[in-house]
């Protein structure tokens, strides 16, 4: 929770303290769980070798531990690769954690309940953004292939309920707008943000969405679409 309000420093102090009470409990899952936490955590903040480390850590602990315990571990690692622009490490991380998650069984923790398919397709696309702008070549089939996993997870919000999910990767198809310099595709997607933001308190998102603004004032404005911009200040102006 604290580190959906922006809170980076809080929530990782809670992170390593969490570790401190899983090991004492002898609770290998969760001190795992929470390893692979803390390196997507450093992953978002831009600390790629912190989240590599904490990632790797993760993978270790869980190294005997349920199919589904090792598949997040590995959904860990691969956000952590991305971040410092490994595609083979990254691809190998993500196929070993989709293949994990078919062998569910039901002793699996109940705190896993969220990592499927769907999750996964939600991590790997926001993951190859972060592998698109870590490299200098190569971008472009990597952000042609975020941005088949990330429409449908923008698009989703009003029909089934996932304003937050909307929000979050719409801003990084955004972002993907603004990387390939497809002011139209980004100016139509900002739109569509801000159509999902009203009820989402998450103040990350909202400090996600302010950095998006902001790279992208310059070419809107460019391009005759300060509308645009106009209409993300008075979404983010509001509760």
């Amino acid at each position: 929770m604290s580190f959906d309000a922006d809170l980076a420093a809080a929530a990782q102090r809670h992170q390593l303290f969490a570790i401190r009470l899983a090991r004492a409990a002898g609770d290998h899952d969760t001190v795992s769980n929470v390893l692979g936490m803390l390196a997507y955590q450093h992953a978002a903040t831009g600390h790629p070798a912190e989240s590599v480390r904490y990632a790797s850590s993760a993978v270790e602990h869980a190294a005997k531990g349920l199919p589904l315990v090792r598949a997040r571990a590995l959904g860990r690692l691969a956000t952590a690769l991305a971040s410092t622009g490994d595609v083979d490490g990254f691809r190998r991380a993500a196929d070993g954690c989709r293949e994990l998650i078919a062998h569910r069984t039901p002793d699996d923790p109940v705190s896993l309940y969220y990592l499927t398919d769907h999750q996964i397709a939600a991590e790997s696309g926001h993951a190859l953004v972060e592998l698109a702008v870590a490299r200098t070549d190569g971008r472009r089939p990597l952000l042609r292939e975020a941005t088949g996993l990330l429409v449908p997870l923008a698009n989703q919000g009003s029909t089934g309920g996932y304003q937050r999910s909307a929000v979050l990767h719409g801003i990084h198809l955004a972002r993907i707008g603004l990387l390939t310099r497809d002011t139209e595709a980004t100016a139509h997607t900002l739109t569509a943000v801000v159509e999902h933001l009203q009820g989402v308190e998450s103040l990350r998102c909202r400090a996600l969405l302010r950095n998006v603004r902001r790279r992208a004032a310059r070419p809107l404005r460019s391009a005759g679409r300060s509308d645009v911009l106009d209409t993300v200040d008075r979404a983010l102006s509001g509760p």
